[in-house]
């Protein structure tokens, strides 16, 4: 009998693994791509058997199905099915002119470097034609690998056509991508992680002593939550939630996930907080938090059609925790800081109630609304891409460069390392260059191509001798290996590698009748060859830095952090005008994810990091993503049109000195000098002065300034990024030169 600590265990981890794929995206695909190589394989094993042929047609069938299913990848089903017929088309031509012209000297090198060319060159205009020239230098390759004849060619061509039908089969009609269903699963995987986490704090909660390992895990679940939030976000886009949960329209299901989100991410660091202080020794306030958390943690919002009952519970504990703040304050002043800790979480809290009471009402009046901002957010989204497209054809160029050159060294060097597998080497100098934008970034993805590589060959090798022979295990073998490649493809470059290598191993022991020692070994050098020629190749040709590419990422998001605090603090002066602050807040969020991604390269070498200046970059940077999302989490969310009277003018000065402060760190970070940002430290005590001598009965003051608490600690981070980059001089805000004479003061 399991004891019931144990059953607990199993239960939080089955949990875990149950939420690790939000939507079942990562299984959808891989079961897809696995049972289309699977078809298309058997079926040509059958045809050449019957047509008394070589079975190799059959893997070049599994090629181009798992190809046709993995390239596909435009935004709307007709242009997907156009691109699908292209690649099939593609593969036919490549494989034909590559056989009919393989008697003529270095032809074949001609063709490799011609689509390596023009498949990085033209991926500018869409990735469809990305994708176009990768099957033809795959189909190339194949070719190349049996030494095809023109004869041989009506056997293949079958297999293309086979693979191609099967991935359309399995792609837009038995498994066809359901979006309703995904965003059912990913809300789904979003309350599995929530509620897991919530167990970690109620642990945090009962256990007054610090655990560092339940710190740890704290902060990881903290971040799976995030990345939860941001795949719902990115699915609202394009898929109706009113179809899933009718009544329910997108922005408020946002708004929902938002708040979900925001109340965890205060629950950890506020908890901690507490701790740290030895306030959780209250017991009082120690079992209201308690009640609170468990009471949401079973809460059933979209799981349940008596919504507004089931957060009864969390609703009554939150006044009692409001009451108890307002007893405390009164009864000792010296509880004011932790307090403040305790006020944030209620508030949040009291978001969270209300955005799921109002899911509720809209699930039972079943009312359908059009989005407000549909118009404006397609013209935002024009403009955005056409600013991409700008960009994208130097930088496709830069690309096509470093391939073709890497190439022709690929090729040179393959002939002297491996002379009867001489492409070797340039098929990994060519997936090396794959979407790599920065000298850091080929860097890792060659270490991490040259590690799955190396640990994948020793195992393939032992898995390809011990299932010698048997074929039926070696095909069920291959299946696994195109399954677990594709299932972790997302998660780890290397991982994939690992079982993409063991699959080559089987592989060429069907191709080649055998693997050798010999064999293997080949193909491990070359692809450490073909690694280091790409990392080469970035690393000369144009380089660009990791440090360049985060500043990039770094404009953008402070950009759209522009954007956003102007038109919060422009909410209080337009009470009128709808903004979509949830959105921008998750847009600005998912700004500074891609920071991070960015600097990865550098982040597992804390020395270059610390060199590079980035590390403060992202500390300053992440604190201001979390101060920005506090905003949204505001005290006064539903009222922020209010003003105090006679604060307009400096409400004004605040919102134009943050955006000349943020237009400072652009210019900053394009290499200008000699700038001045300022700050706000005039206009924080005159706003925060409101709040004293006023009757306790009297919110509307304390609501307007704790509205604002997190503009100010996003300007004083501002300051601090710009000391980073070298501004020349801070000054107060008061003597800016639009408002050198504000009337207040």
């Amino acid at each position: 009998m399991l004891t019931k600590n144990k059953k607990s265990i199993i239960k939080s981890w089955w949990a875990r693994l149950a939420a690790a794929d939000p939507g079942r995206t990562r299984l959808h695909q891989a079961a897809r791509i696995t049972i289309s190589v699977f078809s298309s394989v058997m079926l040509m094993l059958w045809v050449t058997a019957l047509l008394e042929m070589s079975f190799t047609p059959a893997i070049l069938a599994g090629v181009v199905s798992l190809l046709s299913l993995l390239l596909v990848n435009d935004d709307t089903d007709k242009k997907k099915k156009i691109t699908a017929l292209l690649l099939v088309i593609s593969s036919m031509i490549w494989l034909t002119v590559r056989t009919y012209l393989s008697s003529i000297p270095f032809m074949t090198d001609g063709l490799f470097l011609l689509v390596i060319f023009f498949a990085y060159y033209l991926q500018h205009y869409g990735f469809r034609y990305f994708g176009i020239f990768m099957i033809a230098f795959l189909s190339i390759y194949f070719s190349t690998l049996l030494n095809l004849q023109p004869p041989d060619l009506p056997g293949f061509i079958i297999g293309i056509l086979v693979g191609g039908g099967f991935s359309y089969l399995y792609h837009f009609i038995l498994f066809k991508n359901k979006p309703k269903r995904q965003l059912s699963r990913s809300m789904n995987s979003f309350h599995i992680q929530t509620n897991l986490t919530l167990d970690l704090v109620l642990d945090a909660i009962a256990d007054p002593t610090p655990n560092r390992y339940r710190a740890l895990l704290l902060k990881r679940d903290v971040k799976k939550l995030n990345e939860y939030a941001q795949v719902i976000s990115s699915q609202l886009t394009t898929t109706d939630p009113g179809e899933v949960w009718p009544g329910i329209d997108a922005e408020q299901l946002r708004m929902y996930v938002f708040d979900a989100e925001m109340l965890i991410e205060t629950l950890y660091p506020a908890v901690k907080r507490m701790k740290e202080l030895h306030e959780l020794e209250h017991n009082e306030v120690r079992k209201l938090l308690y009640q609170l958390v468990e009471s949401v943690r079973d809460a059933e919002v979209l799981r349940s059609h008596d919504i507004v009952g089931n957060l009864k519970q969390t609703e009554n504990v939150i006044e009692e925790l409001k009451n108890q703040i307002i007893e405390l304050r009164v009864s000792d002043h010296q509880n004011k800081d932790w307090l403040w800790l305790i006020r944030r979480i209620e508030s949040i809290a009291n978001h969270l109630v209300d955005s799921s009471i109002e899911l509720g009402e809209r699930r039972i009046a079943n009312i359908e609304e059009k989005e407000r901002l549909e118009d404006a957010e397609e013209i935002k989204k024009e403009n955005v891409n056409i600013e991409e497209k700008a960009k994208q054809p130097r930088a496709a160029t830069i690309k096509a460069l470093q391939a073709i050159v890497a190439g022709a060294v690929a090729i040179f060097l393959g002939y002297f390392l491996s002379p009867a597998h001489q492409y070797w080497v340039l098929l990994s100098a060519f997936v090396v260059l794959l979407g790599t934008d920065t000298v850091g970034m080929t860097l890792q993805k060659a270490f991490q191509r040259s590690l799955g590589t190396i640990f994948g060959a020793i195992a393939g090798f032992g898995l390809a001798h011990l299932l010698a022979g048997q074929v039926i295990l070696e095909l069920i073998a291959l299946f696994c290996c195109i399954f677990m490649a594709f299932y972790l493809l997302s998660i780890s470059y290397a991982m994939m590698m690992f079982w993409m290598t063991m699959l080559i191993a089987i592989m060429y022991d069907f191709i080649l009748g055998g693997i050798t020692e010999q064999i293997l070994m080949a193909r491990v050098f070359d692809t450490l060859a073909g690694a280091f020629i790409g990392f080469l190749a970035a690393a000369i040709i144009y380089p660009k830095s990791t440090r360049d590419k985060v500043a990039n990422t770094a404009e953008d998001f402070l950009t759209k952090l522009s954007t956003y605090v102007t038109d919060y603090l422009e909410s209080f002066i337009d009470g009128k005008k709808h903004y979509d602050f949830t959105n921008q807040a998750f847009g600005i969020d998912e700004q500074m994810r891609k920071i991070a991604e960015d600097a990865r390269p550098l982040r597992n070498r804390p020395a270059i990091l610390a060199r590079s200046g980035i590390e403060r970059w992202l500390t300053v940077l992440t604190a201001i993503n979390y101060f920005a999302k506090h905003l949204l989490a505001s005290t006064n969310r539903n009222s922020r049109s209010t003003i105090v009277k006679g604060s307009e003018k400096t409400l004004q000065l605040v919102k134009e000195v943050i955006k000349h402060n943020i237009s400072t760190l652009l210019k900053l970070l394009k290499g200008e000098t000699g700038l001045i940002m300022y700050n706000l430290n005039k206009e924080r005590e005159y706003i925060e002065g409101l709040s004293e001598n006023i009757p306790q009965e009297d919110q509307e003051v304390k609501k307007f300034v704790n509205d604002l608490y997190y503009i100010w600690r996003i300007n004083q981070s501002l300051l601090i990024l710009g000391k980073e980059l070298g501004v020349s001089k801070k000054r107060e805000a008061a003597s800016y030169d639009f408002y050198k004479n504000t009337p207040e003061r």
